[in-house]
């Protein structure tokens, strides 16, 4: 039920496994590579007695266009291939040696040897092909294919990308300046890392992956990551059994909120209710307690001794473990507030409870520069840090992972944890070194207190039976569905995190559906 994801290195390690290992030319990959793009745009666009230029670099990837060109002339389009100088690769001047020899015997396209820029601008398109570099880059764009992007970019014209999009790194989605802003990118054999993260997703457009003799096993075998489709996700989601009363439908213990912050206590405890837990207990400090009781009446409020700051106490603890001995998974973080004698609390908590325990926001905090104390704990732990927050963890404030991916997998790790690193989209890494990739980034969630919303997520969902991985999978999913469905009806702009809780029944439903 998994999607492979590949970075660059591990696409180009599939391809030649399949070439020197399993027999399949390289000219039946191009070739099955190209009219599959072909096909793909076929179906978007109008293609008949169009004009359409095709852009091609000096790799395999201009061997690709190539044979789309050959192929959507076929189709009556009127094609121009702008071919950039070089030797190329073998089965790339094969394919050029057969689009000249077409082109002799036909008035529908025409073959130019690049020398300026102009000569695409000045040219009539209808629809434009970039065939320029596909996965190949891991820097800034040079001329003169920097050129041509930015003609691309300037252009009034759809853009089809073969691959990834010219000066988007595949593997990292780091964009060089001027990176083609495709309208539709057509991925060969899988789908590449850098389409999804970083700057990928505002650089590639619609996304669609096509299968061109690659076997399946040499993807995952090669794979960085995998991601988990919407439909498998709804198998995945908790159902209740006919006889289920509020004990067996999943205790969750909520250490969370201040008196400066009870919002993220109330945030965090109606999701976990939301996504289908049967008892919620929000332990909070004494400050806190009316608020929450006031604006969250489901949830079982304990109040506890507090700080002069407003913050729990250490002499909470005792009380704290007793109620996590009764409860299926445990949240400590929220809103809780970075006093020091909360800190030493969380710390103890966090060695002690017997409980999968999520671990957020000022719960985090609590092991800035100390993350590697984590793997004191045992027990199932999820972080879910942003990037600030996982920042303080490692203990650097420029710490800034160009890969997501690889950074995740090696701090998962390390602190032997489920690490969701929140973001667009978010990524999961596992403690045996798997990877996911959340479900693709939805606007409407960038505003306050969504991180405390699928943090409750993923409690109410761990507390149901779930392991740590389907619970942050099926949390993320929940929380970009729910926004969709928001979205549909509002726009982008506007939700707030209580919006999105409301929502959290019918996104179940939805994925279910």
């Amino acid at each position: 039920m998994t999607e492979p994801i590949l970075g660059a290195g591990g696409m180009k390690a599939a391809d030649a496994a399949t070439i020197e290992t399993w027999g399949v030319p390289g000219r039946v990959l191009m070739e099955t590579a190209g009219r599959a793009a072909a096909r793909e745009i076929a179906a978007r666009y109008p293609v008949a007695d169009r004009d359409l230029q095709v852009l091609v670099g000096t790799g395999n990837n201009g061997g690709d266009g190539l044979v789309v060109a050959r192929v959507l002339a076929g189709h009556g389009a009127l094609v121009r291939v702008l071919v950039l100088p070089g030797e190329g690769t073998p089965d790339r001047a094969a394919n050029l040696a057969l689009l000249r020899r077409l082109a002799d015997a036909t008035s529908g396209i025409e073959v130019v040897p690049f020398e300026d820029v102009h000569q695409a601008a000045n040219a009539p398109a209808d629809l434009v092909v970039d065939a320029l570099l596909g996965i190949g880059i891991t820097g800034d764009l040079r001329k003169p294919t920097r050129s041509l992007c930015a003609w691309m970019n300037r252009s009034a014209v759809s853009v089809v990308a073969l691959d990834v999009p010219s000066g988007l790194d595949a593997t990292t989605g780091r964009a060089a300046p001027d990176t083609v802003d495709a309208t539709l990118t057509v991925a060969f054999g899988g789908v590449k890392a850098g389409l999804l993260l970083g700057d990928g997703p505002t650089h590639a457009g619609e996304v669609v992956t096509v299968e061109i003799g690659i076997p399946d096993a040499l993807l995952r075998e090669h794979a960085t990551a995998f991601r988990i489709p919407p439909g498998a996700i709804g198998r995945m989601l908790p159902r209740r059994s006919a006889d289920a009363h509020k004990y067996t439908a999943g205790q969750v213990l909520a250490v969370v909120g201040s008196r400066a912050f009870s919002g993220a206590a109330v945030l965090s405890t109606a999701a976990a209710y939301r996504v289908g837990a049967g008892a919620v207990v929000a332990t909070v400090p004494t400050s806190a307690a009316a608020a929450v009781d006031l604006r969250n009446a489901e949830v079982m409020v304990d109040a506890q001794p507090e700080t002069e700051a407003g913050t729990l106490a250490a002499s909470a603890r005792d009380a704290i473990l007793a109620r996590a001995d009764r409860a299926d998974a445990v949240l400590v973080g929220c809103g809780l507030g970075r006093d020091p004698e909360t800190t030493d609390l969380v710390r103890s908590l966090v060695a002690t409870v017997a409980a999968p325990l999520v671990l957020d926001a000022d719960g985090l905090s609590a092991f800035a520069g100390d993350a590697d104390r984590l793997r004191q704990r045992t027990r199932p732990l999820v972080l879910t840090p942003h990037l600030g927050e996982l920042r303080r963890l490692v203990g650097d404030d420029t710490f800034d992972p160009e890969d997501r991916i690889e950074t995740c997998r090696r701090l998962a790790s390390q602190w032997d944890a489920t690490l969701v690193l929140k973001g667009m989209p978010s990524v999961i890494g596992l403690p045996d070194g798997r990877v996911l990739v959340g479900p693709p980034g939805e606007p409407a969630l960038a505003t306050a207190g969504t991180g405390d919303t699928l943090a409750g997520s993923i409690v109410g969902l761990l507390a149901q039976g779930l392991s740590p991985a389907e619970a942050a999978l099926c949390a993320l999913h929940l929380g970009a569905t729910a926004a969709r469905l928001w979205a549909a009806d509002h726009g982008a702009a506007g939700l707030v995190a209580s919006d999105l809780i409301a929502r959290l029944p019918a996104a179940a439903h939805a994925l279910r559906s």
